[in-house]
């Protein structure tokens, strides 16, 4: 039986090579296993952003905000879903949060 880092690196690896669906696959067993699982939800969202399945992307990154709301780069991504959606207030306030969280290490 393969472990969530296992599926972690396969997800990584297929969304590497383009293959995001394919990424989303892996992803999702990894985080079948750890629910809790920031980064395989992060990469979640990404890959559901390069599919243009915004909405899932931002659901599959205000998880990993859930999880792990300090960490920048969930906000840093999470505004760049809320550009493409044209969401122009909410990108913003998100960079301003991966802002004050980079100045507060």
């Amino acid at each position: 039986m393969s472990t969530k880092e296992e599926h972690f690196g396969n997800g990584l690896g297929l969304y590497g090579k383009n293959d995001y669906e394919g990424a989303l696959t892996e992803l999702e067993k990894a985080v079948a296993l750890d629910p809790d699982f920031a980064d395989a939800h992060l990469a979640m969202g990404h890959s559901f952003h390069k599919l243009k399945r915004l909405s899932e992307a931002v659901g599959a990154i205000k998880k990993a905000i859930a999880v792990n709301p300090n960490e920048p780069l969930y906000h840093t991504s999470l505004s760049t879903v809320y550009r493409d959606l044209g969401m122009v207030p909410e990108a913003e306030e998100e960079l301003a949060v991966s802002f004050r969280l980079q100045r507060g290490r």
